[in-house]
């Protein structure tokens, strides 16, 4: 039974590339039947269309018995290749002397056919014949048969193959490719020093470079002795297809001497390709490579000093902080920029406790860069003195300690950034405090004493202090940040409110829904509106399921107390379609406000769903031709009605 479906899967698949398209398609696919019967087709004046159905039949249930019948339809040009798939799948050995008989009775098309299902049959019996029909003066019949004897890659066939090497030159590349394909079949079944054997030849044949490279590979695969000679060779070789090879070698190469034998080579190789070492040098992670490294940080070539910083930044340790310095206060932007990346990066122990001595002790352009890499780095040893830089008088120095704040500061000190944002006011560094406050505010573990520390600075302040802590709370989140302002926006303060509402309108998280649909309903008059598109933002925003966002829409326009939220509702349904979405816009479709707004969304909808839901939107359509003003819309709508039936 297993051996029936998988026959029945190859059939299916060869008659679904071979059958016109539109007789496939009015076909289902063949059940069993009577061989005698399917014969007796072949065997009349039937259409082809049935013959061609007949051999689909057979490479199912063919057996002994189809093969006589079927191997005489493969000198027929139009059957041939519905004869090959039905023998092919076969299991009767046969097929395979029918094949074989073939050989030497057909020509041209129909020759080349054969010879490649014989490939497919894996026939090894086939070789001697095969490797005489290599010599034939038709070289698409030739080809056929070079690369069949290099997918049977018996030792016969490949000596054959490789004969045909040093032949015919418009067969070469087919004999090369053959090659590969015995290469392949050798590897994959662990004859590796065989499959070497066969790749050694095409490395000395006059081929294009693809094939060339193709081999390179090859012999990599095959687990070649001597891969890290090959490496060094490629890197020497002046085809850049050749050198990327070397360099994909020296990056996936394990070998202890790997590392050694690219820092020798590195003085041979042009400045570019150098520059690419030093590159792969930082991927392999080999810390025997940093003293090369450092070395052409050094260099007088801009390129290669960029890439070393770079380098030093995954392969240093803390022996390397003074040079990644001394760079990251270059005058070259780009070479500086890198710098504060690598240090940003750098691993080791101490380099945290070397960069916060330096910090505490350096000044000018150097203390700029340690504190952008300290607070990048994340030291929560120097946050003393970032807070102590905040109030300092170089702005570059102040902004720079503000951000590195951002990203260092834990709930010990938030309380105490907090404070200073509110005492900045609209002064130049309150823009990047306040964005400062917004990354803490998102890293602080324990939300809850943080929504406090914002919370209880909320009373008494400023209208415009109270937007600036609530606004907060939408990166802080959570349960209380929540509950703490949704009691401002229902509180009688009505700058609180003011600032609330606002900020339930910037949730960050689905959470506040119900709380703005709540304020939209009964909640301060003056915000009712904006809770309300709050809630709708969600709703449109948010990853919800389908028929949760649906039963949001219901209630956002029932809480609608204006067109312009209806017709947002509308437009919103339209982001999840859905047939019961479309007959929550159909009723809409009289109302004058809404009409063309109603129209349009079931239009909209119409078109994503008519497939699984026809008539549904053709009921749906024919109101909207019957009320809609709009040319195109009612356009659309008549076009959904065809599609329909």
């Amino acid at each position: 039974m297993n051996i029936l479906r998988s026959r029945y899967a190859l059939a299916a698949l060869m008659m679904s590339l071979a059958l016109p398209s539109v007789a496939l398609a009015q076909q289902p696919l063949p059940a069993e039947g009577d061989e005698s019967q399917l014969l007796a087709v072949l065997n009349s004046d039937a259409e082809l269309f049935d013959k061609a159905k007949a051999c689909q039949r057979l490479a199912i249930i063919g057996t002994s018995k189809s093969v006589p019948m079927v191997a005489k339809l493969l000198a027929e040009p139009n059957l041939s290749h519905y004869a090959r798939f039905a023998l092919e799948s076969n299991p009767s050995s046969e097929v395979d002397q029918a094949f074989r008989d073939a050989l030497v009775a057909l020509k041209g098309r129909q020759l080349v056919g054969v010879i490649n299902s014989i490939a497919v049959r894996k026939d090894t019996k086939a070789v001697d014949a095969l490797v005489g029909v290599a010599g034939n003066e038709n070289d698409e019949v030739a080809a056929a048969a070079i690369s069949a004897l290099g997918a049977l890659a018996t030792s016969e066939s490949i000596s054959a193959v490789q004969q045909a090497l040093g032949g015919k030159p418009s067969l070469r590349v087919a004999a090369a490719d053959a090659c590969l394909t015995a290469a392949d079949r050798l590897l994959t079944e662990g004859k590796n020093a065989d499959a070497l054997k066969v790749l050694a030849a095409l490395r000395s044949a006059d081929l294009p470079k693809f094939i060339n490279v193709a081999s390179r590979f090859g012999e990599i695969r095959s687990g070649s002795q001597n891969v890290n000679e090959l490496m060094n060779s490629y890197l020497d070789d002046d085809d850049p297809a050749l050198f990327r090879i070397g360099l994909e070698l020296a990056h996936n190469l394990t070998d202890a001497d790997t590392t050694g034998q690219l820092v020798q080579q590195l003085d041979s190789l042009s400045p570019v390709r150098r520059i690419l070492v030093i590159h792969v040098l930082g991927n392999r992670g080999d810390a025997s490579a940093l003293p090369t490294v450092i070395k052409a940080a050094s260099s007088d070539d801009a390129g290669m000093k960029i890439a070393a910083v770079r380098v030093l930044g995954a392969l240093g340790d803390s022996s390397v902080v003074s040079i990644l310095l001394q760079a990251a206060v270059s005058d070259d932007e780009a070479l500086a920029t890198t710098a504060r990346e690598s240090l940003a990066l750098l691993g080791g122990d101490d380099v945290d406790a070397q960069l916060a001595e330096r910090l505490e002790n350096g000044d000018g352009q150097e203390r700029l860069v340690l504190v952008d890499v300290a607070g990048r780095r994340g030291i929560t040893r120097v946050i003393p003195l970032l807070l102590k830089y905040v109030s300092a008088d170089d702005p570059e120095l102040r902004d720079s300690a503000i951000d590195g704040l951002g990203m260092t500061v834990g709930l010990k000190d938030y309380p105490q950034l907090v404070d200073r944002m509110l005492a900045m006011g609209d002064s130049a560094s309150a823009g990047p405090m306040k964005e400062a406050l917004r990354k803490a505010s998102q890293r602080m573990g324990n939300r809850g004493a943080a929504s406090k520390v914002l919370l209880d600075r909320t009373a008494g302040a400023s209208a415009a202090d109270q937007i600036e802590l609530m606004g907060l709370l939408v990166y802080v989140g959570g349960e209380q940040a929540l509950a703490g302002v949704q009691a401002a926006a229902e509180g009688n303060n009505d700058s609180a409110a003011d600032a609330a509402t606002q900020t339930l309108g910037k949730w960050l998280t689905p959470d506040a829904a119900p709380v703005l649909l709540e304020l939209a309903k009964t909640g301060n008059a003056k915000y009712r509106v904006r809770c309300l598109r709050g809630y709708i933002r969600i709703i449109r925003q948010f990853g919800l399921k389908a028929g949760q966002r649906l039963k949001m829409s219901k209630l956002a326009f029932a809480a609608a107390t204006r067109d312009e939220e209806r017709k947002l509702v509308l437009d919103t349904v339209t982001r999840f379609p859905l047939v019961q979405g479309l007959r929550m816009i159909t009723p809409h479709l009289k109302t004058p406000a809404l009409r063309e707004d109603a129209c349009k969304a079931a239009v909209t909808i119409g078109e994503r769903i008519v497939g699984s839901d026809p008539k549904a939107v053709a009921d749906a359509m024919a109101k909207v031709v019957a009320v809609t003003k709009d040319v195109e819309i009612a356009n659309r709508a008549k076009g959904l009605i065809a599609r329909s039936k």
